[in-house]
């Protein structure tokens, strides 16, 4: 019989195990050291000052759009493609959301589209390094900087991803990640925020844990509880002593995909990277256009037949009813249609590389 090959599959080492166990042996379940080993662990690989395990990536959002004072009706720019997790936290926040159209090659946010819908209301802008790709992120934050306009770097998809040898996440004034099952180092759910600025370390610091901070039962702010589990960091430690086999293999997967397609006679429009950027794929994303028989939740269908599972892009807001009255986002509507993204993770083979893209072929005029 046909294997079947998921859209993504975690990767556990042995160590995780090992961990993971000796978490639970020490009665440890909610703090403890694998939490504070993991934290530095990450903040030194970053070359951060300031990293803090959190629950989740839209925890992460919800952390750093604390930390920077944002109020209901301030005003924030978020890209229009790319996973909303920003943008549904700032509704929730009663956050004035401004959706910045992004660059129809890179996925990414477009400069000069986020110049047009900056105003002096501005408070906040948000970038998402969407699949693992950075994109024009040291002009944005040189811009960003002069204008005295917070800058938060989403880079839920991006760990270990590089623009001008500099890591995702550190361009902005406060970088997220998440380490959902499906990233390229999990903890199953768990993310993170890193920040240089002091100030926004000690309000994360707060937020995260009821506004307690030395005075147990001591609330100096209505905070949440966006802890981590000890257990959960010792998955995530075992993970990290592997991070740079797991981007290894990432890349050699995306590699072998662009090699494969290349036989293909017609054109096949992927995801352009940024000459710049050092990129760690998180998964592998083309462009479903005139050069396929159907379109792109037809191919969908028909991969899934053939035991292969992919998934579609991102949804731009125009069309989703919970975001309303956004036009002119035309580069993000477009890729919303079109985008598919094929599978990338270790439990991958090139054999299925080559199986994925044969079956592709069968779909291209």
């Amino acid at each position: 019989m046909q294997r079947f090959i998921p859209w993504a599959s975690p990767k556990l080492f042995n160590l995780e195990k090992k961990l993971v166990l000796d978490a639970l042996k020490s009665n440890w379940i909610s703090g403890g050291y694998y939490i504070e080993k993991l934290e530095n662990s990450l903040k030194k690989y970053l070359k951060t000052n300031h990293a803090f395990l959190v629950t989740n990536g839209t925890s992460a959002l919800h952390l750093a759009f604390l930390a920077c004072d944002l109020k209901r009706n301030d005003e924030i720019l978020i890209p229009a493609f790319g996973y909303l997790a920003a943008a549904n936290i700032a509704a929730l926040m009663g956050l004035k959301i401004k959706f910045v159209d992004v660059d129809k090659q890179t996925f990414c946010m477009n400069f000069d589209n986020l110049k047009k819908k900056l105003s002096k209301n501005t408070k906040a802008v948000v970038t998402i390094n969407t699949y693992g790709n950075m994109h024009e992120l040291k002009k944005i934050s040189n811009f960003l900087k002069k204008k005295k306009i917070i800058f938060i770097e989403d880079s839920a998809e991006s760990l270990g991803s590089k623009l001008y040898n500099q890591h995702s996440g550190s361009f902005g004034d406060i970088g997220t990640f998440s380490f959902h099952a499906t990233k390229n180092l999990t903890t199953g759910e768990g993310g993170m925020v890193i920040t240089n600025n002091k100030k926004f370390a000690e309000k994360i610091k707060l937020y995260r844990s009821h506004g307690v901070l030395k005075k147990r039962y001591f609330h100096l702010l209505h905070g949440h509880n966006f802890r981590l589990t000890n257990f959960q960091a010792a998955l995530g430690l075992a993970q990290f002593s592997r991070i740079n086999h797991i981007i290894k293999i990432r890349k050699k997967i995306f590699d072998k995909y662009i090699s494969e397609i290349k036989k293909i006679k017609k054109n096949i429009i992927t995801q352009k990277i940024d000459k710049n950027c050092k990129f760690v794929p998180w998964t592998f994303a083309i462009i479903v256009d005139k050069n396929f028989k159907i379109n792109r939740d037809e191919l969908i269908k028909k991969m899934l037949i053939n035991k292969i599972e992919t998934r579609n892009g991102f949804y731009s807001p125009n069309r989703l009813k919970i975001f309303k009255n956004y036009k002119n986002l035309i580069s993000s509507d477009e890729l919303s249609k079109k985008v598919i993204c094929l599978p990338i993770h270790l439990n991958m083979t090139m054999s299925d590389v080559v199986k994925i893209v044969n079956k592709l072929k069968m779909y291209v005029i």
